[in-house]
C-alpha cells in the first residue's frame, strides 16, 4: 500500500503544482509581549481531489526520497511572493514569511540563486522571507553549510532553526553553526508539568546567553502561553493563536480579527528587547544562566531578581509590557496596590512631581547604561535601577528593577542606612517642614537653633513673618519673606525648572550676633498614586563660614 502511494505522489506532483491542489497555509507567530503578529510560517498543503488531503508527512517524506522536494520548496516561495503582493496591494500590513528548506534542496539546485531569482521577480525584499532549518540538514559536511548559512545571512536572510529538542544533535549545531531565531518544539515535551518547565526555561536561558532569539511551536494552551511569555520565550506560535490558513482566508483573518501586525521597521528593536534575559538574578547587567543551590532555576526563586519592562513613547506616555512578581512586590511596598496605579500615576501625574525618576529615565536612555538611583516615596526608600535596552525614534524600551529598604533587606543594610541618615541630618541647623497649600509648618523635624518662639505651632505665614521679625538681621528681612513667599513657591521652582530655592541669610545667634546661614527650601514627593500626589516643602538652615564655604 506503501508503495502505491508513493507511486500516486510522484506520478500526480507535478499535475497537483499546476492545478493549485498543493497551496501555502500560513500559521501566525505571535511577539509574545505584544500580542501582535510578528511573522507567519509558510506550510505546504495537498487537497487532491480524489484522495482528499494528503498528510504532509508522506509526501514530503516521498518527495525528499524521489529528489523533487526542491520544486515544492521554491513552489511555496513563489505561494508566499504571491501573498505578500496581494496583502500589499490592499494596504495590509506587511511581515516577514518563514520557508522550509530541506537538505536535499541544497544537492539539487543553487538554493540562494533560485530563491533570489523568484523574490526578484515578484519584487519581495530579501528581509522579508526567512529560512528554516532542521538540524538534520547540518549532521555533516559542517564547512559547507556554513558556507551556504553565510551567503544567505549576507543576502539579508534570517536562517531559523527549526524543530530543536525533537533531534539527536541539537547542542552541537548550536555550537557549529550561527542562527537568529531557536524553535523549540512544544511536541517533545508531552506535558507542562515541573519537569518540563526546567528543561524549557534552561533551553531559553541558553539561548539567551548565545544571542538567539526564542519561538516555541505548537503552543496549545494558555497555561502553556503564560509560562513562555514569564520565562521570556520571545514568540510564539500554534492553535492557541490560530491555525495555519490559506492565503485567502488568511488575508481575510488580517482584515478581519483583532490581531495587529508588528511593524517591520521595528523587527530590530524587538529584537534588542529580546535579548533580556527574565531569568537572570541580575537581569539588567548581565545574561548568564544561574541555577539556585536547591537545583530550581530563575523562575521559580523566591529571591529572583525584580524586573520588569516599560515602553515609553512621549513624555507622559508609558505602558508595563512585563513585570515578575518581585517587581510587583517592591511596587506594594513602596505604597501601589499595583503596577497599573504605577502606570496611571506616572501617565496622568504631572512630571514636576517626580523630577529626580524622570531625569533617572532620560539619563538611561542617553547613555544606554545601567542607572541606579535611590529615591524616597510613600514613607519607603528604595533604589531604582533602570536601563534603556532598545529604541526607536518614536519610543523606548526601559528594563527596570527596584529594591526597598525594609524587611527583605538584611539588617546591617538597614542600620547603616539609619546611622547615615542621622549623620546627614546632622549637618543642618534645622529643619521644618512645611504644607504652603494648607498654610501650616507640617513639623519642626530637628533644631540645633533652640528658638524660644514655638513656630511650628503657628499658620505658615504668620510663622515666617515672626521669624523674619525675630531672627532674620533687620536689612534682610523683607528679602526673606520675598524668598519664603508660600503662595509663589511651587511657581518659582518651576519656572527655574528645578525643586529647590537656596538663598543666603544673616541670622541672629544664641549669643545675639548675626551670622550667614544657607537657606534651603526643597520640595519633597512623598507619594504618587491614583488618588493623588503628596507634596510639601523642607526648609533646612545650615551655617556657612564668613568667606561663603
Amino acid at each position: 500500500m506503501l508503495q502505491i502511494d508513493e507511486q500516486f505522489i510522484v506520478d500526480n506532483f507535478d499535475k497537483a503544482l499546476a492545478n493549485g491542489s498543493i497551496k501555502a497555509y500560513y500559521q501566525p507567530v505571535i511577539r509574545t509581549l505584544t500580542e501582535k503578529i510578528c511573522s507567519v510560517e509558510a506550510l505546504a498543503r495537498w487537497q487532491d481531489p480524489v484522495m482528499g488531503l494528503l498528510s504532509p508527512f508522506l509526501f514530503i517524506n516521498v518527495l525528499e526520497k524521489y529528489r523533487l522536494i526542491h520544486k515544492l520548496d521554491l513552489y511555496i516561495l513563489e505561494n508566499i511572493c504571491v501573498t505578500y503582493n496581494e496583502m500589499k496591494s490592499k494596504g495590509l500590513p506587511l511581515h516577514p514569511f518563514s520557508i522550509n528548506l530541506s537538505r536535499l534542496d541544497f544537492d539539487e539546485v543553487d538554493m540562494l540563486k533560485a530563491i533570489s531569482d523568484i523574490l526578484k521577480k515578484y519584487d519581495v525584499p530579501s528581509k522579508a522571507i526567512h529560512i528554516e532549518i532542521t538540524e538534520s540538514v547540518m549532521l555533516d559536511n559542517t564547512a559547507y553549510f556554513r558556507r551556504i548559512f553565510d551567503s544567505f545571512h549576507d543576502a539579508g536572510f534570517a536562517i531559523f532553526m527549526d524543530d530543536f529538542g525533537s533531534g539527536y544533535s541539537s547542542l552541537n549545531v548550536l555550537k557549529d553553526y550561527s542562527f537568529d531565531v531557536l524553535k523549540i518544539d512544544m511536541r517533545f515535551l508531552s506535558d507542562i508539568g515541573s519537569r518540563s518547565k526546567k528543561i524549557l526555561a534552561s533551553v531559553v536561558n541558553m539561548a539567551k546567553a548565545i544571542g538567539i532569539h526564542t519561538l516555541a511551536e505548537g503552543v496549545e494552551t494558555k497555561e502553556q502561553m503564560t509560562f513562555l511569555r514569564n520565562i521570556g520565550c520571545e514568540m510564539l506560535q500554534g492553535y492557541y493563536y490560530a491555525k495555519p490558513m490559506d492565503g485567502e482566508l488568511y488575508v481575510q483573518y488580517l482584515s478581519d480579527t483583532g490581531f495587529q501586525v508588528e511593524d517591520p521597521e521595528e523587527h530590530h528593536y524587538w529584537n534588542d528587547v529580546g535579548q533580556i534575559n527574565f531569568l537572570s538574578p541580575d537581569p539588567l547587567t548581565e545574561n548568564d544562566f544561574v541555577e539556585a543551590e536547591n537545583g530550581d532555576y530563575g523562575f521559580i526563586r523566591e529571591n529572583a531578581a525584580a524586573l520588569a519592562l516599560i515602553e515609553q513613547s512621549g513624555p507622559q506616555h508609558v505602558e508595563l509590557l512585563y513585570e515578575n512578581q518581585a517587581f510587583a512586590t517592591g511596587l506594594q511596598k513602596i505604597g501601589f496596590r499595583c503596577s497599573q496605579d504605577m502606570i496611571t500615576a506616572i501617565n496622568e501625574t504631572e512630571a514636576a512631581y517626580y523630577p529626580n525618576m524622570d531625569e533617572q529615565v532620560n539619563f538611561s536612555i542617553k547613555t544606554g547604561k545601567v542607572i541606579k538611583e535611590d529615591h524616597f516615596l510613600n514613607g519607603v526608600y528604595f533604589t531604582y535601577f533602570t536601563k534603556c535596552i532598545a529604541q526607536t525614534d518614536k519610543k523606548v524600551m526601559l528594563a527596570a528593577s527596584i529594591q526597598t529598604y525594609g524587611s527583605n533587606v538584611d539588617t546591617s543594610s538597614n542600620e547603616m542606612f539609619d546611622v547615615y541618615s542621622r549623620a546627614i541630618i546632622d549637618t543642618y541647623d534645622h529643619i521644618t517642614l512645611m504644607d504652603p497649600e494648607h498654610n501650616r509648618v507640617t513639623a519642626r523635624v530637628y533644631s540645633k537653633q533652640g528658638y524660644s518662639p514655638d513656630y511650628s505651632n503657628m499658620p505658615l505665614d504668620v510663622a515666617l513673618r515672626n521669624f523674619a521679625n525675630e531672627e532674620v538681621i533687620e536689612t534682610e528681612k523683607a528679602a526673606f519673606l520675598a524668598f519664603t513667599d508660600p503662595p509663589t513657591l511651587r511657581h518659582r521652582m518651576a519656572e527655574g525648572k528645578c525643586r529647590f530655592l537656596h538663598q543666603t541669610f544673616n541670622l541672629k545667634c544664641p549669643d545675639g550676633s548675626f551670622r550667614p546661614k544657607d537657606i534651603r527650601i526643597t520640595k519633597l514627593y512623598l507619594g504618587i498614586d491614583i488618588n493623588g500626589v503628596g507634596e510639601m516643602f523642607m526648609l533646612t538652615m545650615q551655617s556657612i563660614t564668613e568667606d561663603g564655604n
